[in-house]
């Protein structure tokens, strides 16, 4: 592999056809060149011990090609095919044995903050900015590390660092002012997946899609790009970088200022507290089978809108969400404040069109407020109302929208797949095997286009009829 490795070094600058730095806005040169020579010499050999297990380090890549100059070739257009987000921050507190982030990602809090310098570069002729932050691991399942080497991170803007808020328009028009980004690495249906059959039909768009939908629906959704994340220098692979829909972002969303809400992830509260929350779930609990109870709900609840965040989900037939993981929600203190949802995390979607989830009932959860309030006929007649107008043609749950937009995204994202196939598509098979067979070489070719062909040819023009089917039958919709 080393001879290989200094092979292709020998290449580079020896062939045409990968961007210049001129084009690209960064040195394509010495950055290919450091991503084939990245074998993390002098770090340290494994990411910790949990649970008796040493956790394997992996820094390199697999680069299967028909040839030194192809195979260079193909990963300098994969790498100037997304914005580069750079991470740089001391080795220890990134590795290390005892402060390091990667050796101790189950770790939560404030203690587990580093700080991190955060380069951000778009390429020709966009955006490039520098800024001091505070990072951390992110998320729940993704951070253990039998269940997933890639782990997501949050950075996190704070006035000790330098500005209290980061001021740049990272998503194009709207709000330029952000106070925490995620790093989101994919678990569901991604090549690192425990399960064989989510690893075979990984394509990194699902959740990214369900946004989307969302923000169709005429709903504030957290905005998100595909970006190529590098860590201290070496290549981390595609992330999806997104905006937080914390109270910073309902206020952006919904005016006023963040300190004027209550905002949850799920079971989690993130601000004011959750006097407000109690309320409207004992309310939804004791039945809405009347119209004043119906009314009450609806003064704490912005029902419109819960419904609109129900059908995405449900029409995606979301398979992971429940009282503690996979949305927000946020209202605004005071008189005549109500909740309202944002989807986050909707991995676990867009798999069988044929897939029914509209029986799913968790208690303090989206779920179960839907469920209770399926009792009331103002909302099933509400709810019927806002699904044809969703599922009906031009709308955001019509077949043709829906596979557009899906379409868009995978354009955007496919020049860049053979990067993370190189950095992950065998991990599962040489460095860790996990849970399930068969371990594969994940490619492009092989599981990423056939994945997008099966949603786009088959799924989307198919969902829209079969999900009306559901709701009629459970009285969502008229006959």
């Amino acid at each position: 592999m080393r001879a290989v490795r200094r092979c292709l070094l020998l290449f580079l600058g020896l062939f045409q056809g990968w961007a210049s730095a001129a084009e690209t806005g960064w040195d394509a040169a010495a950055t290919v060149a450091a991503v084939l020579g990245q074998d993390g010499r002098g770090l340290p050999s494994d990411w910790g011990v949990h649970d008796g297990w040493k956790a394997p380090a992996w820094y390199g890549l697999h680069l299967p090609g028909p040839g030194l100059v192809a195979t260079s070739n193909a990963l300098a257009k994969a790498l100037a095919a997304l914005p580069h987000v750079r991470l740089e921050l001391p080795s220890d507190d990134l590795f290390g044995p005892t402060r390091g982030l990667y050796s101790h990602p189950t770790e939560t809090g404030d203690e587990w903050e580093r700080r991190v310098r955060m380069f951000f570069d778009a390429g020709p002729g966009g955006l490039v900015f520098g800024a001091d932050a505070g990072l951390r691991i992110q998320g729940g399942w993704n951070r253990m590390p039998k269940e997933s080497p890639k782990h997501s991170f949050r950075v996190v803007f704070r006035s000790r660092y330098g500005p209290g808020k980061l001021k740049q328009r990272l998503f194009g028009r709207g709000s330029a002012s952000i106070d925490q980004l995620v790093l989101r690495a994919g678990n569901n249906h991604s090549w690192l997946h425990w399960d064989a059959g989510e690893r075979r039909t990984a394509d990194y768009l699902r959740d990214p899609w369900m946004r989307a939908t969302h923000a169709a629906m005429g709903q504030p959704a957290a905005r998100s790009r595909p970006v190529h994340l590098f860590l201290n220098g070496l290549y981390w692979g595609i992330y999806d970088l997104c905006e937080r829909p914390d109270a910073h972002f309902a206020a952006q969303a919904w005016g006023g200022k963040e300190e004027d809400y209550d905002a949850r992830n799920a079971d989690k509260v993130l601000s004011g507290d959750a006097q407000a929350w109690d309320e409207l779930l004992a309310l939804v609990n004791a039945g809405v089978a009347d119209d004043a109870r119906y009314e009450a709900v609806a003064q704490r609840l912005d029902v419109p809108a819960f419904i609109d965040f129900m059908l995405v989900n449900l029409y995606g037939a979301n398979a992971d969400w429940d009282r503690s993981s996979n949305w927000y929600a946020a209202r605004r203190r005071g008189p005549g404040g109500r909740w309202r949802f944002v989807v986050w995390d909707g991995e676990r979607t867009l798999e069988g069109a044929e897939d029914n989830r509209l029986d799913a009932d968790d208690d303090q959860s989206p779920t179960r407020i839907f469920q209770r309030l399926r009792g009331s006929a103002r909302f099933r007649e509400e709810f019927g109302r806002r699904a044809r107008l969703h599922l009906g043609p031009g709308g955001a749950l019509d077949p043709m929208q829906a596979g557009e937009r899906f379409r868009a995204l995978a354009d955007a994202l496919r020049p860049a797949i053979p990067a993370e196939a190189a950095r992950w598509g065998t991990y599962r098979r040489d460095i860790h095997p996990y849970k399930e067979g068969p371990y594969e070489a994940y490619t492009q070719r092989g599981h990423w286009e056939p994945e997008v062909t099966r949603l786009l040819a088959s799924y989307f023009p198919a969902r829209g009829q079969v999900f009306l089917g559901q709701l009629r039958k459970a009285g969502l919709a008229a006959p």
